[in-house]
């Protein structure tokens, strides 16, 4: 969510000066749980005073399972209770989960937050049916709008050696199946065409470990966390870009990896079957599917022609469905039809 909204705000700030205002409202922020209650509290202050002074005509409210859904729910309850619209936008991987284990006033609480909202914005249909499904009363106001990322600027750099080279981004760990990767991983040992990276926080040291063990540890780098500069210099040498997730919403790994023309392997999880067309723009693999995701990467190693094929199709499909100037121009419209009547410049808090 973080990363979506840095690229929002700096977008919308950029493109519409003299008709949208944006400022983040932060609600949580990195620090320990003893410190949440008190930057919540200060959260409904700073929106309090925001109303006060004329300062808001919308708010957006990002939204994901667990301690998030309940925290939103009171924000926008109290936003509600100012008079000022708000738009939910749902993110996270699990939120199916969380209704179905969500005591009976939470998920009041919750379902409350969606009927009441202006819009709800989910990012494929997955979601949308999710919705819809528990809380009818939004059915109509519910708006598909799946990630978007900046464009590539730089081209992506040819393989020295002439190998292919993967590249895995996101949180290193079972949810994200960097377990299965190792072990798709591991049947290619006998091929020496290709090299592999593996990019993220979490289980770093364990998934090295597993890739010495299965003969594989020189040719896969584990390097850890990389901000986005580092990021952008593994996706313009990847060829390859692979997502085993369980559980996901939309990544946005997948569409940066469209964006550098990537040919992408991932698991048809949350709204990434909206993404990828299984042959025509990237490669699906059922999750937890070791053989499968081995043999879909090797298919991708050997055969240059349909890898560049399938990387450029996903290019193309960046350009056309997943660019954020796009992206938060059809944002801008929900903004504008939620925001207060009479609302002149927009000031919205995210």
């Amino acid at each position: 969510m973080d990363r979506l909204t840095d690229i929002i705000i700096d977008t919308a700030e950029s493109g519409a000066k003299d008709r949208i205002h944006v400022s983040r409202l932060v609600t949580r922020g990195p620090g320990s749980l003893a410190s949440a209650p008190a930057i919540f509290s200060a959260a409904l202050a700073q929106l309090w005073m925001a109303k006060r002074r004329g300062d808001v005509d919308v708010l957006h409210i990002n939204v994901a399972a667990g301690g998030s859904a309940l925290r939103k729910a009171i924000l926008a309850r109290f936003a509600r209770s100012l008079g000022i619209p708000y738009v939910v936008h749902l993110h996270g991987s699990r939120f199916h989960q969380f209704w179905d284990v969500a005591g009976p006033h939470a998920r009041k609480l919750v379902d409350r937050m969606f009927g009441q909202s202006s819009a709800t914005i989910v990012l494929g249909s997955f979601w949308a049916k999710l919705v819809a499904d528990h809380v009818p009363a939004v059915r109509n106001k519910i708006v598909v709008l799946p990630n978007a990322t900046a464009p590539m600027r730089l081209a992506r750099e040819p393989a020295d050696d002439g190998r292919a080279r993967i590249s895995f981004l996101g949180e290193v760990g079972a949810r994200k199946g960097t377990p299965q990767l190792v072990q798709a991983l591991g049947q290619l040992a006998d091929r020496q065409d290709w090299t592999a990276t593996i990019a993220g926080n979490g289980a770093v040291e364990e998934t090295i470990a597993a890739a010495r063990q299965r003969g594989i540890g020189d040719r896969v780098a584990v390097p850890g966390w990389l901000d986005s500069a580092g990021t952008a210099n593994v996706l313009r040498k990847t060829d390859i870009f692979v997502l085993p997730s369980f559980a996901e919403n939309l990544p946005m790994s997948i569409l940066e990896a469209f964006a550098a023309g990537a040919a992408v392997v991932a698991t048809p999880v949350g709204a990434v079957p909206d993404v990828i067309t299984h042959g025509k723009n990237g490669l699906l693999v059922e999750a937890g599917d070791v053989d499968g995701l081995a043999s879909a990467l090797r298919r991708l190693i050997a055969d240059t022609g349909l890898r560049n094929a399938l990387g450029a199709a996903a290019k193309r499909d960046h350009a056309e469905r997943y660019n954020i100037e796009n992206y938060v121009t059809r944002l801008e419209d929900i903004w504008l039809n939620a925001a207060l009547p009479g609302a002149g410049q927009l000031a919205l808090a995210v």
